[in-house]
């Protein structure tokens, strides 16, 4: 598991990878979200960064938290500049940086109770995801480190997805995974007494699996509907378009 500080800088290396595109590659697709480009792809991140901002800010509990921090969101302008966005997405992080064991409202935690060490964990996890994205688009090498990946599956598996499980009503089953790295890794997604179907591969490739991106390696022994339910939650429980 990465530490707080170590989270915080997978989610800046991102930032500025992300911004830091130049030339007609801000105007390539990102097949991994049909529809965007690379600019799209950072322009999520500046923008989701204000309303992740704004939310931090709240209390756990807080019933007007969600509608407060998506208010922000939308006052914002479109075809902002690339430093611009950075800015945004960094002054999110440093608000996160201060305190990991500051509580405050969190969209994947149980009631909104989280900490800013949840954030940087989210932040870490969400912007690596989306740097993979645009490497893959771009042609470029991916830089997760297996390390890095297994944090984030840790996170999806623990809190993003049993989220949209609750959000959406939906109870898929019960998911055990085991992620290929030096000291294998054992993670369950979901409440019962044994597994419908287990899941191997690559800490990345996994994480590609898990946010309904192309991947390869990753081996099911079991009931395969169970992990794509899993998979499919994404979709159906929040999306967000193509800001500009």
């Amino acid at each position: 598991m990465l530490s707080h500080d170590e989270r915080i800088g997978v989610a800046r290396s991102a930032v500025d990878y992300l911004t830091g595109r130049s030339g007609e590659e801000w105007t390539r697709p990102v097949p991994n979200c049909p529809g965007w480009t690379v600019y799209n792809a950072a322009v999520h991140v500046g923008r989701g960064s204000v309303i992740w901002h704004r939310t931090l800010e709240c209390a756990p509990g807080d019933p007007t938290a969600r509608d407060v921090a998506l208010a922000a969101g939308e006052g914002l302008p479109s075809g902002v500049e690339p430093a611009e966005l950075a800015r945004w997405a960094h002054a999110a992080l440093d608000a996160m940086s201060v305190d990991e064991a500051r509580s405050c409202f969190h969209h994947h935690a149980a009631g909104g109770a989280g900490t800013l060490g949840m954030w940087a964990w989210h932040a870490a996890s969400e912007f690596g995801v989306h740097r993979i994205d645009v490497e893959q688009a771009l042609g470029h090498e991916l830089s997760m480190t297996d390390e890095q990946a297994a944090d984030a599956v840790s996170y999806v598996c623990g809190f993003v997805l049993p989220a949209m499980s609750r959000v959406t009503g939906e109870n898929p089953g019960v998911v055990e995974i085991e992620l290929q790295i030096d000291r294998p890794q054992r993670l369950r997604l979901g409440d019962g007494p044994s597994g419908d179907v287990t899941v191997t591969g690559r800490p990345v490739e996994v994480l590609l699996a898990l946010w309904g991106r192309p991947h390869s390696g990753v081996d099911l022994d079991g009931d395969t509907a169970v992990w794509d339910r899993w998979r499919q939650l994404p979709g159906i429980a929040l999306q967000f378009g193509a800001w500009d």
